[in-house]
């Protein structure tokens, strides 16, 4: 049956996407009003606290013989348990608000980049990790403090305003003086915060540019200590470096006011003051001030970065990508003349089966991640790319995953990891994709991994990248360098689930490293300057059209012993390696023809095994 020209798709995402709000804030939870309440609550009861202590200490030198003492240490010792148990609630409503925020910030994120792709690899990370974070901790972060202490600062001007308190006037002078530093200290952080935003950024974008181009990275400039012209960090330092000392001098300078304060009221107190217990609290409450105001210094600063982030999510820079309602190839997907455009290389042909695995195999920079990234359409191409032998547009192909050399972890629960976009993939199926790829040991799926919680190693990230691709269940599955970074044993894992994968659909593996039981079907091999030389059947395919490993032909003698003799020696004949390297052919006439087998499997073992590790045979 003729297969039919790709259209648009339009999909449940797509009509998301052009749902999607310019806000990403979403709606304020009950649980954030909650902890809002209770952190005001909190600052009360401390502030009730510092005012019955201090009346209770002043009038326990002038109270009559029958005071009761007992009354006000009760009211003291009850406001302390409120405070105490009022800040942990705070902690864990504000923490539960803070998790759900991330999630719908993170959606909307999604929502937004549906069918599109970012202008910036490295604006990437900070659209989804900083600037969702400084989204979704609105609440605890600058929120609550802000406005407990502005309402604590009002009820301390109508509570001293009404009882009368003596030096009355210097609760206004604090506040004012708590006012215009906070205003100020806005005003730059506001500065601060766009230069930061702008040094990291730069930095991101250079590291970016610098890995991506230099193959030779690592080695060191014999003129210049350190790596030839690598990114430095010092201006990102000196922004950080600045926004911290804004808050530090905003502090100092309200601490010295408040001191500026007390000293007035000693001075200005006359002899009556002595002898009214109300008199203490002027002082008490003027020196306590910093402990429960200052918050609102650092949390200006955070508004200030709040601000930022929400401006740019809501102008991400992204160029629109067509979205195409590809199908599951049934015959192949070939590539004639194909290159992803403003790429410096040169094109490439390949064939691909509709079913089973196959590698482009090639150094460091020879254009294997743009073939890749070509193919699913996340880059305009120049040639052809077809479908079952028809041609299909530029566009991004529906169910056509690409996993990246190097997969953004978000930080949130591995469960957010592995279904960012809240698909109600069950946990089994987590717990069993996990163990599969060697990550049986992450057991707790509300585990926070990334930035704030587990730190996960790169081979780590890299299977957790594969693990969340699986569950996806794409129709063709494109994997940029799986194996880089990874142990002998991990490498053979992935290899195992690389070829399960390959037997219900399409996979095409980009890698400078093939481990001895990964099984293709087929390999393209890329030259440094990404030529492509002769592509060529795996060696697993050549015996008699089977894909098995030495670890299976070990395990399976019977099955080895089917083969012809003559099978075996051929595929021992085609066996060459890198540079002309060649196995010796079993073709002993002195030999029985089991013993012959024999030694044919041994020297299979022995070439497969030498290839794993990166050794070469000797010469012929």
């Amino acid at each position: 049956m003729k297969s039919k020209p790709l259209q648009p798709a339009v999909s449940a995402q797509g009509i998301a996407a052009s749902k999607a709000s310019s806000s990403l804030t979403g709606q304020t939870s009950i649980a954030a009003y909650g902890a809002l309440g209770l952190a005001l609550l909190h600052g009360i009861a401390g502030l009730s606290i510092l005012i019955i202590s201090s009346w209770f200490i002043a009038i326990s030198a002038i109270a009559p013989l029958g005071f009761n003492y007992v009354i006000p240490a009760v009211v003291i010792r009850g406001l302390a348990l409120l405070r105490i148990a009022s800040g942990y609630t705070t902690m864990w409503l504000g923490h539960k608000d803070l998790l759900t925020r991330i999630a719908k910030a993170r959606l909307a994120v999604f929502e937004q980049l549906a069918a599109k792709r970012l202008e910036s690899k490295a604006w990437t990370v900070e659209a989804l990790a900083n600037h969702t974070e400084q989204l979704a901790s609105a609440f605890i972060a600058w929120v609550s403090p802000l406005a407990s202490v502005m309402l604590l600062m009002t009820g301390l001007l109508l509570t001293g305003y009404f009882i009368n308190v003596p030096g009355y006037g210097f609760f206004i002078a604090l506040a004012i003086v708590w006012l215009v530093i906070s205003v100020v200290t806005a005003v730059y952080g506001l500065k601060a915060v766009a230069s930061s935003a702008e040094a990291e950024l730069e930095f991101r974008q250079q590291s970016a540019t610098f890995f991506q181009a230099s193959s030779l990275w690592h080695l060191k400039s014999k003129t210049v200590k350190g790596l030839f012209n690598a990114p430095s960090t010092q201006r990102v330092q000196d922004a950080q470096l600045k926004e911290q000392a804004l808050v530090s001098i905003a502090m100092w300078l309200f601490q010295g006011g408040v001191f500026t304060l007390v000293a007035l009221v000693v001075l200005t107190a006359n002899t009556a003051a002595y002898f009214v217990p109300l008199a203490l609290i002027t002082p008490m409450v003027l020196l306590a001030a910093p402990d429960w105001a200052s918050a609102t210094f650092s949390s200006v600063v955070k508004f200030a970065k709040w601000r930022h982030s929400k401006a740019e999510l809501e102008a991400m820079h992204t160029q629109p990508l067509p979205l195409l309602n590809a199908h599951k190839p049934s015959m192949s997907l070939s590539l004639t003349g194909f290159i992803a455009k403003e790429r410096n290389l040169p094109a490439v042909n390949m064939q691909f089966a509709a079913l089973g695995l196959n590698v482009i195999k090639g150094y460091s920079g020879c254009g294997k991640s743009s073939v890749l990234q070509a193919i699913c359409g996340l880059l305009p191409f120049e040639g052809r790319r077809s479908i079952d032998n028809v041609a299909t547009p530029q566009g991004m192909l529906e169910k056509w995953l690409y996993v990246e050399q190097q997969p953004i972890i978000l930080a949130g629960t591995i469960k957010l990891n592995l279904d960012p976009a809240a698909s109600g993939i069950s946990e089994d199926a987590m717990h069993n994709v996990l163990a599969r790829v060697g990550l049986q040991h992450l057991t707790t799926l509300a585990e926070w991994v990334g930035k704030g919680g587990r730190a996960l190693s790169g081979g780590e990230g890299k299977r957790l990248a594969l693990a969340r691709a699986l569950l996806a269940m794409p129709d063709v599955l494109l994997i940029d360098e799986p194996f880089e970074g990874l142990d002998y044993e991990a490498q053979q894992r992935v290899a195992e689930v690389i070829n399960e994968s390959a037997h219900s659909r399409l996979v095409i593996v980009a890698t400078h490293v093939v481990p001895a039981a990964l099984q293709p079907n087929t390999t393209f091999s890329l030259d440094e300057k990404g030529y492509q030389s002769k592509s060529h059947p795996s060696l697993h395919t050549q015996l008699n059209g089977t894909q098995l490993s030495y670890s299976q032909l070990s395990h399976n003698q019977p099955r080895y012993n089917q083969l012809s003799h003559t099978q075996i020696d051929h595929a021992h004949q085609n066996t060459v390696g890198e540079g002309g390297w060649q196995v010796t052919s079993p073709n002993c006439t002195t030999l029985t023809p089991s013993e012959q087998q024999q030694q044919a499997l041994a020297e299979l073992q022995h070439h497969e095994r030498n290839t794993a590790f990166g050794f070469k045979p000797r010469r012929k």
